[in-house]
């Protein structure tokens, strides 16, 4: 029997909340938080956190973990690979939140090199130490958030595996931990509907949302308690209240908040390059001064300015029929989808760029050459995003071969400047002419080191004036003393 019924945590401490805010690093920070829980988020997690560095470095708690009495709902997640660490970071706020999470989900490398989210996806064993030590030792209810397998068998059986612990709720984002970045693709709603149908704890959904009818729609579809959005609501953050806010009035509401509430300005600037994003491909020069900015008073000015601009182009603007919401609303990051042909071309174009670029390594000015080369040989009908991924991903190349070049270079120098170094200790240090590799002494009458030189002395007992060793000399002296002993006895 788990410690937390799951469905009396989310029904009387959670309030059955449907629309989460998911945990998003340098995103979901308090300012934010708050704004999204006044556009109908009903539950918000904190950023991941690294549960060691937490435990070990106050000065990474005080930035990462700041909440206030009006943010609840609240979970914090945390990533870990260590069933104590993750128990011990969770017990310093446990009493200042709602349920502590697992990230079993994060696919980027920075994962992999810290073996913590998706990464741990193989060990289960593992994965139920760090979970199972948790809900024993915490008084708060523990989560997790996962990704999915290709097989939808392996993935209930993942899920249930996780469930045996004792958690009260689990996350289920529909991707798999390879689809990432422009693999990113459509979350499998299917294999969330059969976890669901699987398990006997709340299961929240997570992945192929754009707008509240999405959210609508996934519920519907998958059968589970709710829905949590993560990259759209940096977009629009009133995606759950169903609304496209102009971005100039959501923006300015963010910086309220953070007037009341102080983040880092990298979050600030994340966030408002976001909003704006449709806003500064029109508005280029205030896109290059709103990166400038570094106050929040001119910072609020720019944003005015902002609104002042688009309501000019609004009043001359002729009003048209269009299915298209206008650039200056809050609206979800589409990404492009990619035909079968499209993607093939652009593999055959990758695989050109591979090859050019080989052929002309060692020249910059050909490798320039041969980008501007690709940039007029692209098919017309190709689109735009197409034709700016291919061209990225030849920039990339040259970039690489570049930095290839440099250390070449770098390594060529070093080693000329050693063979220059031996070359001149040669010149400068001449052999032993013994059997030792020594340098030879300057002085010496035989050209030896004094090892082999004190050798020589001693076998053919002669003097070396260059080593100062008079071994004949020493000899002369001995028998001069004898024969004036003998002389005195006499």
């Amino acid at each position: 029997m788990p410690k937390h019924d799951g469905y009396t945590f989310w029904r009387e401490k959670l309030n059955e909340c449907k629309y989460i805010l998911a945990p998003m690093v340098d995103a979901s920070e308090l300012p934010w938080r708050m704004l999204s829980r006044k556009y109908s988020s009903q539950l918000c997690y904190t950023p991941m956190m690294n549960a060691g560095v937490f435990v070990r470095d106050s000065t990474y708690r005080a930035e990462n973990f700041v909440t206030c009495p009006e943010d609840r709902p609240l979970i914090a997640q945390f990533c870990s690979d260590d069933p104590e660490l993750f128990t011990k970071a969770a017990e310093m706020i446990q009493d200042k939140c709602d349920a502590v999470d697992l990230n079993l989900g994060c696919p980027q490398n920075i994962a992999r090199r810290g073996h913590y989210g998706a990464f741990l996806q193989e060990e289960w064993e593992l994965i139920h130490k760090i979970l199972s030590n948790a809900v024993q030792n915490l008084k708060i209810p523990v989560t997790a958030k996962i990704r999915v397998f290709d097989d939808i068998g392996k993935t209930v059986e993942y899920a249930k595996m996780v469930e045996s612990t004792g958690i009260s709720i689990l996350t289920v984002h529909g991707r798999t931990r390879e689809q990432k970045g422009p693999n990113t693709g459509l979350a499998s709603w299917e294999h969330i509907k059969a976890v669901k149908n699987a398990l006997k704890i709340p299961v929240f959904a997570n992945g192929n949302i754009l707008c509240f009818n999405d959210v609508i729609e996934c519920i519907k579809h998958t059968g589970c308690n709710g829905v949590m959005v993560a990259e759209p609501n940096l977009f629009n953050p009133a995606l759950f209240s169903g609304l496209n806010p102009c971005t100039y009035d959501i923006a300015y509401e963010y910086m309220l908040f953070v007037e009341k509430y102080p983040c880092s300005y990298a979050c600030i600037r994340s966030h408002l390059f976001k909003i704006f994003q449709k806003v500064f491909e029109r508005h280029k020069d205030l896109r290059e001064k709103m990166g400038k900015l570094r106050d929040i008073e001119e910072i609020k000015s720019c944003i005015l300015e902002i609104k002042q601009a688009i309501l000019k182009e609004k009043e001359s603007q002729i009003n048209e029929q269009d299915l298209k919401l206008e650039y200056w609303l809050c609206q979800s990051y589409i990404r492009p989808i990619q035909s079968d042909e499209s993607t093939k071309e652009r593999e055959e174009l990758k695989r050109l760029v591979e090859e050019k670029i080989s052929e002309d390594a060692s020249c910059p000015n050909a490798l320039k050459r041969h980008i501007d080369e690709l940039t007029l040989s692209l098919n017309e009908n190709l689109e735009k995003e197409e034709k700016d991924s291919v061209l990225k991903f030849a920039k990339i190349i040259e970039r690489k071969k570049r930095k290839l070049e440099k250390i070449e270079r770098k390594n060529k120098s070093l080693e000329e400047e050693e063979a220059r170094k031996q070359e001149n200790k040669r010149n400068k240090y001449s052999l032993c002419g013994g059997q030792c590799k020594n340098p030879k002494g300057e002085k010496c009458e035989f050209k030896l080191c004094r090892k082999c030189c004190k050798d020589k002395v001693f076998t053919d007992k002669i003097d070396c004036k260059g080593h100062q060793i008079k071994f004949r000399q020493k000899i002369q002296n001995e028998e001069t003393n004898l024969e004036n002993m003998e002389n005195n006895l006499n």
